[in-house]
C-alpha cells in the first residue's frame, strides 16, 4: 500500500510544474547523487495481478516493451549510485521494467 501512495505523490509532483524548481536543483556532478528517500519501488507483477486499481502506473511500465526494458537496464549500469540504491534494497536488477525520473529528481523503478 505504501508503494502506491508513493507512486501517487511521484505522479503528483511530475504533473505539477516545477520548470524553475527544476533548473534550481540542477547540478553539474557528473555522478546522480540521490538519497534513499528518492527511489520508489513499484512491484508492477503484484498490482496487475491483484484486484487493483493500476491506472496509476502508465502502460508504458505495465506492458514493457524490448526497447523500454532495455533502455532502463542500460540506465542502472550507466548509473552507479542507482544500482548500489537498488542492491541495498535487495532488488534483482533483471526484475526491472523501467525506470522514471520524478520532477523531484527521484526515480521510480518499476518491477516485473
Amino acid at each position: 500500500m505504501r508503494t502506491v501512495i508513493k507512486l501517487a505523490l511521484a505522479a503528483a509532483f511530475s504533473a505539477t510544474s516545477l520548470g524553475g524548481y527544476a533548473l534550481a536543483q540542477t547540478t553539474g556532478s557528473v555522478t546522480p547523487m540521490m538519497s534513499d528517500d528518492m527511489l520508489t519501488i513499484v512491484n508492477v507483477g503484484d498490482l496487475t495481478n491483484a484486484n487493483t486499481d493500476t491506472s496509476s502506473i502508465p502502460a508504458t511500465y505495465r506492458k514493457p516493451s524490448p526497447q523500454t526494458i532495455a533502455n532502463a537496464q542500460a540506465e542502472i549500469q550507466n548509473d552507479p549510485a542507482l544500482f548500489a540504491m537498488l542492491q541495498a534494497k535487495n532488488v534483482i536488477i533483471e526484475n526491472v521494467i523501467g525506470i522514471q525520473t520524478a520532477a523531484n529528481g527521484g526515480k521510480i523503478v518499476y518491477l516485473k
